[in-house]
């Protein structure tokens, strides 16, 4: 549903939790296939880390001020987390913030 909501939301159909229940509506283009959903899931994980390694990065803004303690440690973290992309794997959680 998440691609659907995504990629498709300016199409016409309806669906219930599996692609079997897809009904596609639409003429302007035809019904995406199980292996396009499948690339579409890659590139919806794939934006969903980056969402929230941008969140992460957002949050720890201020560690980078000149005075902040430890800012040193938060420099390393934030380049962790802006190099993260390049490594990023399902299972592979965000790095761990400093203490």
């Amino acid at each position: 549903m998440k691609i659907l909501m995504k990629y498709y939301i300016d199409k016409e159909w309806t669906c219930g939790d599996t692609y079997d229940t897809l009904e596609w509506y639409d003429t302007t283009i035809p019904k995406p296939t199980e292996e396009e959903f499948d690339l579409k899931y890659d590139d919806l994980l794939l934006d969903e880390m980056r969402e929230e390694r941008n969140r992460l990065l957002r949050e720890s803004d201020y560690t980078a001020l000149p005075d902040f303690p430890q800012r040193d440690k938060w420099i390393v973290y934030r380049e962790a987390l802006r190099d993260f992309p390049s490594i990023w794997l399902p299972d592979r959680p965000f790095p761990e913030k400093p203490e």
